[in-house]
């Protein structure tokens, strides 16, 4: 969808130029051309960003890959995995665990998703920010060229929150630290960060760049459910043990989360 939104606000710049053609106006086929110039390279920087060509998005590659039996049963091993964690956190305390891996961590990355921007949940974000960074924490954002709905989605949002710019890391820029990070904390993102897209060939997602949250120390997902993405492919990254789901509105787990 990204994509798409470039790509027609780069032929809305060439519609511009032809009529600044037509109407013998210099200024209006200048002004067309910037945009649609400006459209394209974006269309081309996130196609990068995706392991796509603009062909195979046009199609309509990027559709579910799984058959309804192949969903079906995904669906029933994760319900079972949600079962199973649920058992194991009634024995070890769940509270306890993610208070200690809090107090603990010192470096932390935040990764928003269009999930965020649903719950609207970026003040509260900005909350749990300030909060982190008052404890002498770091605390840097992962973005991803295509997290949201439209280009520079998730910029925007933080941005409104006033969260300063230069917390804002993109995807090459960051993706060395997941590595040495002690907390990971998600905040409504599934596609840009599903360790499937290494390993699961003929899937729509298979080959995109993602950020490599799944390396680092702990994480915590604030997630609405965990289903599927926009791409289809169940995310792998909950199967982990480091992995701690909390799901549900992104305001309300996070504010009980982290008192914010």
């Amino acid at each position: 969808m990204p994509i798409t939104i470039s790509l027609l606000n780069s032929l809305s710049g060439v519609a511009g130029a032809v009529t600044g053609l037509a109407i013998y106006d210099p200024v209006l086929v200048a002004v067309g051309g910037i945009v649609g110039a400006a459209g394209l390279i974006l269309t081309q920087v996130m196609c990068k960003a995706m392991n796509r060509s603009l062909t195979s998005i046009l199609i309509g590659k990027t559709a579910v890959a799984y058959g309804k039996n192949d969903s079906d049963k995904a669906g029933v091993a994760f319900a079972e995995n949600d079962i199973n964690r649920e058992k194991a956190i009634k024995q070890e305390s769940e509270e306890e665990k993610i208070k200690r891996i809090i107090e603990e961590a010192k470096s932390i990355v935040i990764i928003p998703g269009y999930g965020m921007a649903l719950a609207q949940a970026q003040y509260i974000v900005k909350g749990l920010y300030e909060k982190l960074t008052e404890e002498g924490k770091e605390v840097k954002f992962a973005i991803h060229p295509v997290a949201g709905r439209m280009p520079g989605h998730m910029n925007v949002l933080l941005a409104e929150a006033d969260i300063p710019y230069d917390s804002l890391f993109e995807l090459d820029d960051i993706n060395d630290e997941f590595s040495c990070t002690d907390l990971v904390i998600v905040v409504g993102a599934n596609d840009v960060i599903n360790p499937a897209a290494n390993t699961a060939e003929g899937t729509p997602i298979y080959g995109m760049p993602i950020l490599n949250a799944h390396l680092a120390k702990n994480i915590i997902i604030f997630n609405k459910v965990t289903n599927p993405g926009y791409a289809g492919v169940q995310n792998t990254l909950y199967e982990l043990d480091k992995v701690i789901l909390k799901l549900g509105d992104a305001k309300d787990t996070i504010s009980e989360v982290f008192g914010v």
